[in-house]
């Protein structure tokens, strides 16, 4: 009995001191924060969009134009920096804002082109606020992108989550998330590239209904923007950093130059080495993609032999070039989107401390040799096009 005892009052004195639930929020104290942009006003001040989710609305069965509710309200708040601008919206809603469910931050050109470290301090410093969240650049306004609707999805802030994670099919944008930004900050050396999101005016549409697009690619020296790549460039970029997963190439079609042939990327991978050699400093990017014909646009019999070494060669060359437009581009505005400093450190150890004094210089002059090693698999269930060409007979 005695033993007993000895047991339950030390529990009991445990549970009475267990922290339990005391600082719990009930859902409905809480502004759910689904998508944040973030612009810089004319007088200087920080201007914090807030999409919040409405669950009243989202529960709904009915379309948001068939109710007239929309799933989603927007606050745009001001201040000194961004954790005022944050708290200063709690002047417009009753409810605290919570980030815990938050999945997009999107950042102005305007506000990009002059730095965004200070403006991603918060972010990195708040535990409340995720590092896993897509980031996003947009040439107009942060709070355009934030205030706009999405056909096929509800919450607009999801819409674009999304639209980051199926970014692979065409290798045309990155996929980058905040950590991904702090992680480049935290080099010395290392630059970064953030996708790029706009509202577009669709044809046979109102005025008044543009729709979101992922398009072109934020080029960041450390944390200030200094340009943009375009969809070839960019998966120039992705070809060195490995991170090209699908996509289609269009190349002219052998035998028939005026039609195009699409080449379905199936895998590729790549190696970068570095060289130091009678003080000079090379680099080779090893390619390796296997792909398939996808389609020929066209009625040559491309699949003879002759015509489809030509293809693989041409897909080789098309891979080449869009790495050597970037890495071109990339060297004349001395940013390292390679991560070639980082491949010299792990090889050279010793030599590192003295190459990264002056990072940038050497950058520019590194002699790049691109290696590309493409493979054509499949032509699909087609022998031959569905429209043979009559010169060159039924073989």
């Amino acid at each position: 009995m005695k033993r007993r005892i000895f047991i339950i009052i030390p529990t009991i004195l445990i549970l009475l001191f267990l922290p339990g639930c005391w600082n719990r929020r009930e859902l409905n104290t809480l502004a759910i924060v689904q998508a944040l942009g973030v612009d810089r006003t004319e007088d200087g001040e920080i201007s914090v969009s807030l999409q919040i989710l409405k669950p009243s609305a989202i529960q709904s069965s009915t379309s948001d134009k068939a109710s007239g509710s929309k799933s989603v309200w927007v606050v745009t708040s001001k201040g000194e920096t961004v954790f005022d601008a944050i708290r200063n919206a709690s002047l417009q809603t009753d409810r605290k804002a919570y980030f815990s469910h938050n999945t997009v931050y999107v950042f102005s050109e305007a506000l990009a082109r002059s730095g965004i470290s200070d403006e991603l301090d918060l972010f990195s410093r708040d535990s409340e606020l995720r590092q896993l969240p897509y980031v996003f650049i947009t040439r107009g306004k942060a709070e355009d992108i934030i205030r706009s609707d999405y056909e096929q999805e509800k919450i607009p802030g999801q819409a674009i989550e999304k639209l980051a994670k199926v970014s692979f099919a065409a290798s045309k944008v990155p996929k980058i998330q905040l950590i991904d930004l702090l992680k480049n900050f935290a080099s010395k050396t290392n630059d970064s590239i953030i996708p790029g999101i706009e509202l577009v005016q669709e044809d046979n549409k109102e005025p008044s209904e543009e729709s979101l697009k992922l398009e072109g690619t934020a080029i960041l020296k450390r944390d200030r923007m200094i340009g943009w790549f375009d969809a070839k460039e960019t998966r120039g970029v992705l070809w060195v950093l490995g991170k090209v997963k699908s996509g289609i190439i269009d190349i002219p079609t052998p035998g028939n130059e005026n039609k195009k042939s699409g080449i379905e990327i199936i895998k590729a991978n790549s190696r970068v080495v570095p060289e130091i050699s009678a003080g000079n400093l090379f680099m080779t990017i090893n390619v390796h993609v296997d792909a398939n014909l996808g389609e020929e646009m066209g009625n040559t019999d491309i699949v003879k032999p002759e015509r489809f070494n030509e293809l693989e060669n041409r897909m080789g060359s098309a891979i080449k070039e869009e790495i050597e437009r970037a890495v071109d581009k990339a060297q004349n505005w001395d940013v390292d989107i390679f991560k070639f400093g980082t491949e010299v450190h792990r090889k050279y150890p010793k030599e590192w401390p003295e190459l990264e004094k002056n990072w940038r210089e050497e950058f520019k002059e590194i002699q790049v040799t691109i290696l590309v090693d493409a493979k054509l698999h499949w032509s699909g269930y087609l022998n031959k096009p569905i429209l043979p060409n009559t010169s060159e007979g039924s073989g």
